[in-house]
């Protein structure tokens, strides 16, 4: 059944109810039924909204018969002129399940009693019916005078279309829209409509591969298509996208393509707005999921099936995005648009190309032909004179993609101009972006290629991974720019000094082409790095020093987050990995790159200082090796001179017993890794301990974004989980943690918290005496932590919705001399820090030291345990139970692995 014939049989199904507004909610109710089937069916985006415009028309028609009729039944002898007209997305007839209804009524002169009558019943019943509705009343007149004044009135009259009353009315609108409108005053309405489109999509978040896109306004989203179309009615009187290629703008298989790419996106707002049941625009990670299975899309290699939807997704976005860029471009740069690079004023740079105004564009496509290296060498020009592509460009690049084979890659006609943009001063970020949007860096280097909006369904990057890898070279470009001089001028330092450069752009361009591959992706890369150096005639180091990077860059956050920096065989073994320091630094720099480019607000003061700290650790120990082995120092020594060294700071006051008895008492590791600066202050607060509730010290570090909390009270069996419990129930959020328990019994633990955009807060003295006071009625006995976490646990409708990941627990004998090393990674949500603490001491074990990590989805907590003994637990079946109970209590549904980093 065609869907007039539809809609004309859901009218005569609903005409037995007597109440207009119930019979117009049931009409649209079923309407919307019956095209929901279609799309589960798989109906295209198109033919949804079309046959729901159609449907939806015909309910409007029906309203306007109605309240017509009853309005003449009083008024006989009343003339009755008045038109309805549909605008927006509905007169577009583009209309989604839960879209609004633009409507205006068009009369002649003062509105009559009719007019206002009509218009009131129509909106009033669609309203009451569910609908949102947007209406005005207007004379012919009143839309020309407005739409000449008004930019969203004028684009509003471009989608207008008549739906009921008096057609000779809206006939004079649509005869003064071509003369008024599309005529007049053209020039001002692209340039406006030009920056609104700029300013919409630095809105919404200034770039095609957001991570959670809004469809309809983002970046490559429906908005573009309209925006194209609009100019294109202005500028060229195009009425639709096929008329664009039939006027020569863009080729028919362009027009396709954006049309493919429309279907699509509609497709994906019906499922959007059928199964929310409101205006819903974006695809955050919640929806993702949802509308993926909905759409069927099943899994692919080793892609879930919503990755493969969302990188399906972003692929027509870019070509939206692209192909909408270039139809602009073409209407509003040139009037001969497909030959107006051969006639255009400027300079010949070499034979077949030109210059004008700093576009570069290419005359002779047959260059690419003849010379194929050009494929290449024109972003070497444009790069190193500051030149931009035309579109015309890009456009006869892409034709020529096919003459990158093998042998091309292995040329070192196209090597040389490669490795000379990777060296140059500057635009290395740009030149490659445009080399990627382009197509040539993919089919360049076809590992790379393959990356092409990919999807990893995580919350942690912002980005797909190819635009993650390339914003990494921006990262650095910006830091050798002195962008972060003032904040890290190590890092800055060291981004200038860097020795072959282009070394470490290979190693940020590479170090994730191992993902979706299956296995390790670190690994899996740095596999691939080999041929890829081969083919690029890298010498043996160089390309040595590039899978280096791409198997370790993983390896400096592991260490410095979940690693304790006061172990001395932390440092050695990371030190005998890194082996020279060389590798060290280009590491360094990929890591911060890698942790910056992620997203906004990932790196902070506290991540730099880690990494930092682990550096020059690894520095000053690679350092000692060169002049002699990599060698670990003799601890009891190291001990023994910082307790002379403090002996003599603490003892100043003529405290000399006391001094002696606080460096008895304390463990050697309390010496090993506690600044010698800390340690007066932690004597202090010993000795002002008496024996009842806990003493606490806190100090704030806002240009570290953290504070430090050190308290001291009596040992006893579940504290480090009483305390996080209090520090949890104040919403603190804790990002590493070390425990010393003294020989009397007395505990120094030293907590450090986050400030994470919350600095007044955290720094605010009331809390902190809230904490103290809660933390003695904890030790007390007089409240119970547990109940005092749970009541502190928000409502899951006030949190955003992030995908699940998986509960993943190691147990690692390995990594460190007098610890078991026990890894968590699981779901984020509120007090996990205390479920998995608590859950640790009720199996017995003590924690020393704790590093907790929180990447928006996942939180990978660390913790270094001793058992009853204070020796490692060594015991395979003790240790397979600990695993087994914190997967139990973390994870009750034992749902499927999905991430860990």
């Amino acid at each position: 059944m065609d869907t007039i014939a539809l809609s004309r049989s859901l009218l005569d199904s609903v005409q037995g109810e007597a109440d207009l507004t119930r019979r117009a909610r049931s009409y649209a109710q079923r309407g919307r039924e019956l095209l929901f089937e279609r799309h589960r069916a798989g109906a295209g985006g198109l033919e949804i909204v079309s046959a729901y415009t159609t449907i939806i028309d015909h309910l409007v028609r029906h309203l306007f018969t109605v309240a017509a009729e009853e309005y003449q039944q009083h008024h006989p002898a009343e003339k009755l002129r008045c038109a309805v007209v549909a605008q927006g997305g509905y007169g577009r007839g583009e209309l989604n399940p839960q879209s609004d209804l633009d409507l205006y009524f068009l009369h002649v002169g003062q509105p009559t009693p009719f007019v206002q009558a009509v218009a009131k019943k129509l909106y009033y019943t669609l309203m009451d019916a569910g609908f949102t509705v947007g209406h005005a009343l207007r004379t012919n007149n009143d839309s020309m005078r407005l739409a000449e004044a008004d930019m969203k009135v004028r684009t509003a009259l471009l989608d207008s279309r008549f739906l009921c009353g008096d057609y000779g009315l809206y006939g004079v609108i649509e005869r003064d829209i071509e003369k008024r409108l599309l005529r007049k005053q053209a020039s001002r309405f692209v340039a406006e409509k030009l920056a609104e489109s700029k300013q919409r999509h630095a809105e919404y978040g200034g770039s095609v591969y957001l991570l959670e896109p809004e469809v309809k306004e983002g970046e490559g989203g429906l908005r573009d298509i309209h925006t194209a179309r609009w100019l294109a009615r202005v500028l060229v009187q195009a009425k639709d996208l096929e008329d664009v290629a039939l006027k020569g703008i863009v080729a028919g298989a362009d027009v396709a393509k954006l049309k493919e790419a429309q279907n699509f996106l509609l497709r994906v707002r019906n499922e959007l707005h059928f199964s929310t049941g409101k205006h819903q625009d974006q695809l955050t990670f919640e929806h993702q999921e949802k509308v993926s299975d909905a759409l069927g899309f099943q899994g692919e290699e080793m892609l879930r099936g919503v990755e493969v939807f969302m990188r399906r997704y972003y692929l027509h976005a870019v070509e939206i995005s692209r192909i909408t860029n270039l139809i602009i471009h073409r209407m509003t740069k040139h009037k001969r648009p497909l030959f107006a690079a051969r006639y255009s004023f400027g300079r010949n740079l070499r034979l077949g190309v030109r210059v004008t105004k700093s576009h570069m564009s290419v005359t002779k496509p047959e260059i690419f032909q003849r010379e194929p290296s050009n494929l290449i060498r024109l972003f070497e020009d444009m790069q190193k004179h500051g030149y931009e592509l035309a579109h015309e460009t890009r456009e006869v690049m892409r034709a020529h993609l096919g003459l990158i084979d093998e042998e091309y890659r292995r040329s070192a006609e196209a090597n040389l101009p490669f490795f000379s943009i990777l060296k140059w001063k500057e635009r290395v970020y740009e030149t490659l972006s445009e080399m990627h949007q382009c197509g040539v860096l993919g089919a360049f280097i076809p590992e790379f290629g393959r990356l092409l909006c990919m999807v990893l369904h995580d919350a942690y990057h912002t980005y797909t991974v190819d635009q993650h890898s390339l914003r990494l070279v921006m990262e650095i470009e910006q830091l050798k720019a002195g962008d972060h001089e003032k904040t890290l001028p190590l890092l800055t330092q060291l981004a200038r000094e860097a020795d072959k450069i282009e070394l470490l752009y290979l190693g940020l361009l590479f170090h994730d082409i191992g993902k979706g591959l299956g296995g390790g992706h670190s690994e899996v890369g740095a596999e691939m790095v080999r041929p890829i150096a081969k083919r690029m005639k890298l010498n043996a180091d160089d390309g040595a020093l590039v899978e280096f990077l791409v198997r370790h860059h993983l390896l400096m956050t592991h260490t410095a987050f979940r690693r304790d920096l006061e172990d001395e065989k932390t440092i050695f073994d990371f030190a005998k990995t890194m082996g020279n320091v060389r590798n060290l630094q280009m590491l360094y720099l990929l890591t911060f790159a890698d942790v910056k480019g992620v997203g906004p607000d990932v790196w902070n003061p506290w991540k730099a200082s880690l990494l930092g700290e682990l550096y020059v650790k690894t520095l000053n120990l690679l350092e000692e090796a060169e002049k002699g082995e990599l060698q670990r120092q003799d601890v009891r020594a190291v001990v023994r001179r910082i307790q002379t060294r403090l002996r003599k700071e603490l003892a100043k006051d003529g405290a000399a017993e006391r001094v002696d008895a606080f460096l008895e008492i304390m463990p050697d590791r309390y010496f090993l890794s506690t600044p010698e600066n800390d340690v007066a202050g932690h004597f202090r607060l010993m000795e002002s301990y008496d024996g009842d509730g806990a003493v606490v010290d806190v100090q704030h570090f806002p240009e570290r974004a953290c504070s430090s909390v050190v308290i001291c009270t009596q040992d006893r069996p579940g504290l480090f989980a009483s305390i996080t419990g209090a520090l949890t129930a104040l919403g603190l959020d804790i990002v590493n943690a070390r425990i010393f328990t003294a020989n009397d019994g007395r505990i120094i633990d030293v907590f450090r918290i986050a400030h994470r955009g919350k600095r007044d807060a955290v720094m605010n003295e009331q809390k902190w005496g809230r904490f103290r006071a809660t933390l003695n009625s904890v030790l007390a006995g007089k409240t119970d932590v547990a109940k005092l976490v749970e009541g502190s646990r928000r409502s899951i409708l006030l949190q955003k919705r992030v995908p699940k990941v998986s509960t993943v627990v190691r147990m690692d004998n390995e990594a460190s001399d007098g610890f078991t090393i026990v890894e968590v990674f699981t779901d984020d949500r509120i007090g996990v820090l205390f479920t998995i603490t608590h859950t640790l001491y009720q199996l017995g074990l003590s924690i020393h030291v704790a590093k907790i990590s929180t990447n928006v989805d996942q939180v990978a907590d660390v913790f270094y345990v001793t058992d009853e003994r204070g020796g490692k637990v060594l015991d395979p079946g003790r240790l397979e139970a600990a695993r087994d109970a914190l997967q139990r209590i973390l994870a009750p549904q034992n749902e499927p692995s999905q991430r860990v980093a």
